[in-house]
């Protein structure tokens, strides 16, 4: 019997269709949700003539603690480590707002708007939430030092999904195996004019590395009930022929066949799974 199942999405894009099927299920006790993705949506206003870039599909700046889905978006290596935009997070708290009101009240009350001990209480708040966005989004903290790239991604997985999964304790637990995010893939390309510019690097071992995670907690949680499925990874341009430039050829799938091949390995081996390709 499976009364608790946990969900996570590897592939480069945000799980946005398995996000709302797991906020619309009637027990928020019973799933959990967990996806890394590419992010890049500016939604700063733009002149009519003006284009503004989104990274499909656009979503998962942020998680949704109270339904079990933790979100963690990564800035594109095109960003070459600028700040992904963040969101706050959906905790469906309401202690805020009752403060927020509270605050409001005492400033409306107060004739000196700005005396120490108001500067001072400002000042805690915009700590307390700045550091709670952080944490929720998988920025700041829960990603130090490393906003982008497959670091950021590595540390991702093991700061953000492993503590949750475990604290999950599921029955089963389902892969989103994209292998998208793969060095070179045109699935985490911007494409423009010119040429692609890549957002993502994982290499085959990272895959490796993470299956091997996600099956160190089953065996602890759910005696090793994993299922996996496949989803994005499509394959790399190949270079364009000196002798007929205008020619269209077919993608090099290479790197996605080896990312595939690492992570059947680590499923069936998990624990000897790195050794068998540490020489390559």
């Amino acid at each position: 019997m499976c009364d608790r199942c946990a969900i996570v999405d590897i592939d480069v894009h945000h799980g946005n269709g398995t996000e709302e099927i797991v906020q619309k299920f009637h027990d928020p006790s019973k799933l959990f949700f967990f996806s890394v993705h590419l992010y890049d949506n500016d939604r700063r206003k733009k002149r009519a003539n003006e284009f503004a870039y989104k990274f499909y599909p656009g979503t998962g700046a942020a998680d949704d603690l109270a339904m079990n889905i933790i979100n963690v978006p990564i800035t594109p290596l095109w960003r070459e480590g600028g700040p992904v935009p963040s969101a706050p997070s959906r905790t469906h708290n309401t202690r805020r707002k009752v403060r927020a009101s509270q605050d409001s009240q005492d400033e409306n009350n107060s004739s000196e708007a700005d005396t120490p001990r108001e500067t001072s209480r400002a000042s805690e708040d915009n700590g307390s939430e700045s550091g709670s966005t952080a944490f929720a989004t998988g920025l700041g903290s829960a990603v130090p030092g490393n906003s982008s790239g497959r670091l950021a991604y590595r540390e991702a997985i093991q700061n953000r999904l492993l503590p949750s999964l475990r604290a999950f304790n599921p029955d089963l637990i389902i892969i989103s195996a994209g292998f998208d995010a793969a060095r070179g893939d045109v699935g985490n390309a911007r494409h423009e004019r010119g040429g692609e510019k890549m957002g993502l690097d994982l290499e085959p071992e990272d895959y490796a590395w993470t299956t091997r995670k996600i099956c160190e907690i089953a065996d602890i949680c759910c005696q090793g009930r994993v299922v996996t499925v496949l989803e994005g990874g499509y394959g790399r341009t190949p270079p364009t022929s000196a002798a007929n430039p205008a020619e269209v050829q077919s993608l090099d799938r290479t790197v996605f066949a080896e990312c595939g091949i690492r992570h059947l390995h680590a499923l069936i081996d998990p624990y000897d799974s790195e050794k068998r390709f540490s020489s390559s």
